[in-house]
């Protein structure tokens, strides 16, 4: 038998024979072999579900336009019904056409329910639909069995708790919800292991992405406060220095748990080095917090192999610099020796990483 030829079923009838599977195993194996579909290239897959959502909306324009006379109440009672239907369909179905209509038609449902709501309120109580749409967003997300619709639904929540907070003018305590947020997605993610064997591990990788995410969201609000345009009235991100606090802490943490396997712990010097460039960076970031964030999720990304997570810390750190520099308000010329040096420090602060990492006593050790 060439090597081409192998399957699967043969690679389970080797490990019955060689005793490390147990005949019935390898059967039921076989089985969800049997019934595992052929998975379809990309681009099918992208037209399904253009078709899928395009379709949806045919649809729930029909709903809206039959009952465009009926008054906010209908608005609430039909949203329900197309989310309660979008959950009872994806629970059924597990094909692309139908996880892609299911997922439109929970959205539109759900934005249906939210315009009835706004119109009884008439933006009166926007603190009760900001926890409307929290309850709404919390159950959903123990529900409907869609990743993506379930990292919508985190974040969903915490939009609406963060207008809540606004609207309660609580803003001295958006500069705590992001590192909040931070430290949540880190406890999760060296937590995990918990979450699968409890049984729950399909809602950790949406949960975490949620929170990674909403974390991203809340600090880019830090570089509002740099905008006087925008800063008038409102005072939107106060005292970012405390964001940099926390995320300081928490960027030494991860930082603790990643380096000393790469910079042996018996190189007491060369630690030392890392966490001085570490702390420096903290300083550096005092009125940016969303620098130290950024970097951590990158370190996590990069420590972990997770190439999605590497590309969203990665992503985060651009848009981050690019928002806080345009609003900054200092000449063109500030700006731009202040890249020029930043992208210096990086580069020397890389060399001299590279350097205690090939001096360390692992790198070096020889075999004599």
């Amino acid at each position: 038998m060439s090597r081409n030829s192998v399957t699967l079923a043969d690679v389970l009838d080797g490990l019955v024979e060689s005793h490390k599977m147990t005949h019935e195993n390898a059967q039921h194996a076989k089985l969800l072999l049997q019934k595992k579909t052929a998975v379809q290239p990309w681009y099918v897959r992208t037209m399904v579900g253009f078709g899928a959502w395009l379709a949806s909306f045919f649809v729930i324009g029909f709903f809206v336009g039959v009952f465009s006379g009926m008054n906010e109440i209908g608005f609430v009672v039909i949203g329900l019904l197309l989310v309660a239907g979008a959950v009872a369909l994806r629970r059924v179905f597990t094909g692309d056409f139908m996880v892609q209509c299911a997922l439109a038609a929970s959205l539109a449902g759900q934005a249906m329910a939210a315009f009835g709501v706004i119109e009884v309120l008439q933006w009166r109580e926007i603190e009760v639909f900001c926890w409307a749409v929290i309850i709404m967003s919390a159950v959903l997300f123990m529900i409907f069995p869609d990743r993506i619709h379930r990292v919508l639904s985190v974040l969903l929540a915490l939009s609406s708790f963060v207008i809540f907070v606004y609207a309660q003018e609580l803003n001295m305590l958006i500069p705590v919800v992001g590192p909040v947020l931070a430290v949540a997605f880190v406890v999760l993610h060296e937590r995990g292991a918990m979450f699968i064997e409890s049984g729950q591990g399909a809602l950790l990788r949406p949960l975490q992405n949620g929170l990674m995410l909403g974390a991203f969201g809340c600090l880019m609000l830090s570089t509002v406060y740099v905008i006087p345009e925008l800063a008038k009235h409102v005072e939107f991100y106060p005292r970012p220095w405390i964001s940099t606090v926390i995320l300081g802490g928490l960027f030494l943490y991860v930082g603790s748990r990643i380096w000393p396997p790469l910079v042996v712990k018996a190189h007491n010097q060369g630690l030392t080095l890392v966490y001085g460039l570490m702390s420096i960076v903290i300083v550096a970031a005092w009125s940016a917090p969303g620098l130290l964030l950024a970097l951590t999720v990158v370190m996590i990304g990069a420590a972990s192999g997770s190439r999605s997570m590497l590309g969203a810390g990665i992503a985060f750190l651009v848009v981050f610099v690019c928002a806080y520099f345009y609003g900054i308000e200092i000449t063109l010329l500030a700006k731009a020796g202040t890249l020029i040096a930043s992208g210096v420090a990086i580069l020397l602060a890389r060399w001299v990483l590279l350097k205690v990492m090939s001096e360390s006593p692992v790198a070096g050790a020889s075999h004599d």
